[in-house]
């Protein structure tokens, strides 16, 4: 059992008395103590104790294979029972801290008591991206969707991070201080996963925006004595702090780190022969893409590593991919199950797929304060696979990745197309560079598909029409659509700085 590191915390967080003292020491045993100092626990302090009392492996690992051994590794009964545990203590606290998810159990004639086990959630309903920013338009700033209220955000707050917002009103979510000690001790199992070490030395390429990948993996290397180098902007600076302060492991999106060792070689640096070792994706699908993952590898001569999460549900502790599981085909996902309950839905009816059967993902955040939601839609394809990996660690994980988010997803000509199954394609070609888009324009009643590319070099020119013509062939054999395919000279289209947007739809304008 391993209770909140700072005393003080766990002062401040279960003791929200007048009679509190700043030296006084209180011991949560169990999070079904019915009392702390002769007074009965709120459904806010039971959650609170249940969340110290899960906080495994403190800041240091447990073994030398996992961070956390009895989770990790645990049987599916314990992992299950650890899950209806926390999930009896999180709808309480739910229900009467969030008018958002109150209104839904009303609506749903339920109440907290009614779910006890995994099959019980299925009663309650999907929750989605959409009602979360309806609630937040009619309660601005903040929504009711999260159970921290001004007074608690300004007794315990930590940082504010949103959905960007370029679509609709941006949603935020207020994470507390107890949020960054759940988010650095349970995001550390899966940098340990990988094979990463106190003293290895990490570059984050970040500006330090409210990303809360970044920030959970900045938190997570204090706590595993990770040195980190801040990469600041721009990138010809981080190239420089590679050559000059050898850093083991860099962290970036996938298109970023093939734009950084483009960087590199203009600079006249080899990223093959660097310090670096492994390198972190994050924000787009990495490894579940073999040629994206494979192009990578090659450029940087490094493990890939991926983590899969969300602002919303899955902040911290998220899924990861393991050192073994990177040999495996395809590569699997760790999903951190004592942390959260993971679904696959039916994209349509939103009812659960069988077992081994591609879905969208759901989520159920059993590891926060801040935001604990419930049946999340965070919307990416995934099979999820139960059997134990090669690492030994009994996780379920997610087979092939998380690939092709169903909001992504384009209808040209009747046929459903997901711009990673292009960029799947795309990247197999060596002779092309890592720039590419996928424009789409409607031509009289008939929508186009046009896949601009960047060249390698200028050494390939003579190989242009060959090309297109291997490009829409494997395209229109795996997509069902003949597109168009314009390739142009490297440095045409505009470099990946941070997340790419790579579908230029033009019938939005029409």
């Amino acid at each position: 059992m391993h209770a909140c590191r700072s005393r003080q915390l766990l002062l401040d967080y279960v003791c929200m008395t007048g009679t509190r003292r700043a030296n006084k020491r209180v011991s949560i045993k169990s999070a079904k103590e019915k009392s702390v100092m002769g007074r009965r626990l709120s459904a806010r302090e039971r959650w609170i104790a249940l969340l110290c009392k899960f906080m495994r492996g403190g800041g240091e690992p447990q073994s030398k294979r996992y961070w956390a051994p009895d989770v990790e590794t645990a049987s599916r009964n314990k992992i299950r029972a650890i899950q209806e545990e926390k999930l009896a203590a999180m709808l309480p606290y739910l229900y009467e801290h969030s008018p958002f998810y109150r209104a839904k159990f009303k609506a749903a004639k339920l109440r907290p008591a009614e779910i006890r086990t995994r099959a019980d959630l299925l009663k309650f309903p999907i929750t989605t991206k959409r009602e979360m920013t309806a609630d937040v338009t009619a309660h601005p700033p903040w929504g009711t969707y999260t159970p921290i209220d001004d007074r608690r955000w300004r007794e315990t707050g930590w940082m504010v991070f949103s959905t960007s917002g370029t679509t609709a009103a941006p949603r935020p979510f207020r994470y507390t201080q107890l949020d960054r000690e759940l988010w650095e001790t349970t995001s550390a199992r899966g940098i340990y996963a990988m094979g990463i070490r106190a003293g290895d030395l990490g570059l984050t390429c970040t500006t330090y925006s409210p990303h809360v990948f970044f920030w959970s993996l900045h938190y997570t290397w204090n706590l595993m004595r990770v040195g980190i180098v801040p990469g600041g902007v721009p990138t010809e600076r981080r190239v420089m702090m590679i050559d000059l302060y050898k850093p083991t492991v860099v962290a970036a999106t996938p298109s970023y780190l093939l734009h950084l060792a483009e960087a590199m070689s203009h600079a006249g640096l080899d990223p093959t022969k660097t310090s670096i070792r492994r390198v972190i994706c994050a924000g787009e699908p990495a490894s579940g893409i073999p040629s994206t993952r494979h192009r990578i590898e090659q450029a940087w001569n490094a493990d890939l590593h991926d983590v899969y999460g969300c602002t919303e549900a899955v902040p911290g502790g998220w899924a990861f991919t393991c050192a073994e599981g990177l040999k495996s085909n395809p590569v699997a996902t760790h999903v951190a199950e004592d942390l959260q309950i993971w679904e696959t839905v039916d994209p349509v009816t939103f009812e659960p797929v069988p077992d081994g059967s591609r879905g969208l993902s759901v989520v159920t955040n059993l590891n926060s304060e801040g935001s604990p939601q419930l049946r999340f839609l965070v919307g990416d394809y995934t099979i999820l696979d139960y059997d134990r990996c090669v690492c030994g660690r009994t996780l379920a994980r997610a087979r092939g990745g998380f690939v092709g988010r169903a909001d992504d997803m384009l209808n040209v000509r009747g046929i459903n197309l997901f711009p990673t199954a292009i960029e799947e394609i795309v990247r197999r070609f060596d002779l092309l560079g890592d720039e590419f888009q996928i424009v789409i324009e409607t031509e009289g009643v008939m929508d186009t598909l046009t896949i601009v590319a960047e060249l390698r070099d200028a050494s390939v020119a003579a190989e242009v029409e060959s090309l297109r013509g291997k490009i829409a062939s494997e395209v229109s054999r795996r997509c069902e659509l003949r597109p168009r395919v314009e390739l142009v000279a490297a440095g045409t289209l505009p470099k990946t700085e941070f997340k790419a947007r790579r579908v230029i739809d033009r019938r939005r304008a029409l």
